[in-house]
């Protein structure tokens, strides 16, 4: 076994043990986290491959390979594994790996990833095994700081989010500056699945020792959470954007949501920062003029991502100043169901009807309001002979009482209508 007296969880002495584990397994190695974050690595890029050195180059394993590797199954085997293992994957152009978990007692806290080719030895395998044992406390102590500055990082954004004189001191702490300022709410929708913890997931945004501490110069400091985790992916996603966009921001999750306060100026530059994130909803906040005024944006953003979430459209990042009337008719849509009321009003029965039937009235009504009251055109969006249209607008006028051909009728039946939207869940 090991000393492990001579090694310690700083930079230098991860590095040494890097590599010391890779002239005894035989390949260059890295070190990854729970999270696949990388720790360190074995210096020298003899026998390496574009997987290793692209990790290295962006602290974090590239998405291009996230698929590939949950396709061959690589976090199910490192999730049931406590030895070392072989992959080959030469047929996706990447060197074989000898795959080493380090764990402490049940829970995966690492992975030692070594370039090998051929199947580790007896010789490797123990020597990747002792790597993994005297890994594990040092990559524990890692962890357990990294959660510190997790709690700390979100009492930070928890206290900036509310605004105030409280987040005025806190963004003094932070040298976070007098503004302006925005915030970035992002949330995963609900058909997006929290992926297996694996080897390649929930990538962070930087160097692992960088924990917040106090006064912050640097870009956006990334979120925590579980690996694995779509919140987290999202937030280490929308971090290195907005840190491209402008450093010194803070970010981190509060009550299930992900939160971004960031130095604004431009917002169309800001809204092209924060893009589409995979899998997500993002809403962007109204530009405000200091920390004080930060609960104003974090509103107007939790509003966008409630609408977004609601509609489940194919716009997945919105400003508050593009969809708000959508966002009061949304809160109309609530005072509505909370007052006791439909917001459908009459097309309620014409949903019910279509619903007990199986007919399709009201999708023919707005899809005939929407074509500009022009039935043949709506006829040739449905797919049907003009007349059956005609004969469903007739039957919808009488279940309804509604005249469409009546301007301000028609005009009530359009918005009920986009009420009908943002009522889906």
């Amino acid at each position: 076994m090991y000393d492990d007296s001579s090694y310690d969880d700083a930079s230098d002495g991860l590095l040494s043990l890097a590599t010391r584990v890779a002239g005894l397994a035989g390949g260059p190695v890295t070190i990854e986290d729970d999270a696949s974050e990388l720790i360190t690595y074995s210096p020298g890029q003899e026998n390496s491959d574009d997987a290793r050195v692209a990790t290295i180059l962006s602290r974090r394993v590239p998405d291009r390979y996230r698929t590939l590797l949950r396709t061959e199954h690589l976090d199910e085997r490192l999730a049931g594994s406590s030895g070392p293992f072989y992959a080959d994957l030469r047929g996706a152009g990447i060197l074989p790996r000898a795959i080493m978990p380090i764990r402490a007692g049940d829970t995966a806290i690492g992975s030692i990833w070594a370039i090998v080719p051929s199947s580790p030895s007896p010789e490797q395998r123990a020597a990747l095994e002792e790597s993994a044992a005297l890994l594990a406390p040092l990559l524990a102590r890692q962890a357990e700081r990294r959660l510190a500055a997790d709690a700390r990082r979100a009492a930070a954004v928890r206290a900036l989010l509310r605004g105030g004189d409280e987040a005025v001191e806190t963004a003094r702490e932070l040298s976070l500056g007098p503004g302006p300022l925005a915030v970035v709410a992002v949330r995963p929708l609900p058909s997006a699945p929290a992926a297996a913890p694996g080897p390649y997931d929930s990538l962070g945004d930087g160097p692992y020792d960088t924990p917040y501490e106090g006064p912050y110069e640097g870009p956006c400091v990334g979120p925590g959470g579980p690996p694995g985790d779509p919140l987290r992916r999202a937030l280490a996603d929308l971090d290195r954007r907005l840190s491209a966009f402008r450093p010194g921001g803070l970010s981190a999750e509060v009550d299930g949501v992900g939160y971004a306060v960031v130095p604004a100026g431009d917002e169309q530059r800001l809204l092209r920062a924060v893009g589409e994130p995979p899998g997500t909803v993002a809403g962007v906040g109204r530009t405000v003029p200091g920390p004080g005024r930060l609960g104003r944006s974090r509103a107007d953003a939790d509003l966008v991502v409630r609408l977004l979430t609601r509609l489940g459209a194919a716009e997945r990042t919105a400003h508050i100043r593009d969809v708000q009337l959508d966002a009061l008719l949304m809160r109309t849509v609530d005072l509505a169901v909370e007052a006791g009321h439909d917001p459908l009003g009459a097309l309620a029965e014409l949903e019910d009807y279509d619903r007990r039937r199986g007919t399709a009235l009201l999708d023919s009504v707005d899809r005939y309001l929407a074509a500009g009251e022009d039935a043949r055109l709506a006829a040739r969006q449905l797919h049907v002979h003009p007349n059956t249209l005609r004969y469903r607008l007739r039957r919808a006028q009488e279940i309804t009482g509604l005249d469409l051909s009546d301007p301000a009728a028609a005009f009530d039946i359009r918005l009920r209508l986009r009420l009908r939207a943002l009522r889906l869940p």
